[in-house]
């Protein structure tokens, strides 16, 4: 391993990652509370292999964690928006703006009107 990433835990390394971060607020504290939640979580799995206290293998921890890394700006993509993106309103044209019953009513009135 590099000098610039020795080995550590995850609870640690998660803990160095968010000394050196950039831009955390206040606001961003819950998330950081639960991730550091799942990165003790993620040390004490890595030890049983995985398996979790019921004997079941967890392949749910270490995928959220990471969103919440990824939420939070720590990893290489940008961080994961949340909810759509807006719609684009298409444009509308005067003659499209009728309605279908309007416009069937003007070519009524055209031919028998």
């Amino acid at each position: 391993m590099s000098v610039k990433f020795p080995s550590h835990n995850v609870a640690d390394a998660l803990e160095r990652s968010l000394k050196n971060a950039d831009g955390l607020k206040a606001v961003n504290s819950a998330v950081v509370a639960a991730a550091r939640v799942l990165a003790v979580r993620i040390d004490f799995l890595s030890v049983t292999g995985f398996v979790d206290e019921n004997g079941k293998i967890d392949n749910v921890t270490l995928p959220t964690f990471l969103k919440y890394c990824q939420s939070l700006g720590l990893t290489l993509d940008a961080p994961a928006k949340v909810g759509r993106p807006a719609r684009q309103k298409p444009e509308v044209r005067a003659e499209e703006a009728k309605s279908d019953k309007v416009i069937a009513m003007d070519d009524f009135m055209k031919r028998f009107g």
